[in-house]
């Protein structure tokens, strides 16, 4: 018998897309949690920030988030779908920025891929919780549309 979670679908413009997390832990973690994180991500790994801008609004947003570095460049496990504001807002300008490690590397080409393309790029502590919650897709960066700048202190 497979004791598989439930995975949570939500109907997208384009597609349905699976939202392993409830949507009200990512509604939670957008107004809550986001904040303590933003204090710190972008400096301790895995933890990054992705600096986007609002397709309609046109406003500058922050969104903290894990990135894994690959010889090729980062990926990250969409665990919220791919039906949230940072994913469609990078996806629609194909552009943002990357805070890790103290760098920010500017982003001119993100692309969606499964989770079973990628899984062998997370640490195995992370395969082992994005099998256990499901996770079916991720995004991908390339070093080769990338280009990183030092930060100011």
């Amino acid at each position: 018998m497979n004791h598989k979670p439930k995975s949570y679908s939500y109907i997208s413009q384009d597609s349905i897309t699976s939202m392993p997390i409830p949507k009200w832990i990512a509604v939670f973690n957008k107004y809550a949690t986001n904040r303590l994180f933003l204090l710190f991500a972008g400096g301790i790994p895995p933890f990054a920030i992705v600096n986007h801008q609002g397709t309609y609004s046109g406003n500058s947003y922050r969104t903290p988030i894990m990135a894994f570095p690959t010889k090729d460049g980062f990926v990250f496990a969409l665990t919220y779908g791919r039906n949230v504001d940072w994913v469609k807002n990078m996806i629609s300008s194909n552009k943002g920025a990357l805070e890790y490690q103290g760098e920010v590397i500017e982003i001119h080409k993100i692309r969606h891929t499964s989770y079973n393309d990628v899984r062998k790029e997370f640490p195995f502590v992370i395969r082992f919780l994005l099998y256990i919650i499901t996770v079916e897709h991720c995004l991908i960066i390339d070093k080769n549309t990338t280009k990183g700048i030092i930060m100011d202190d």
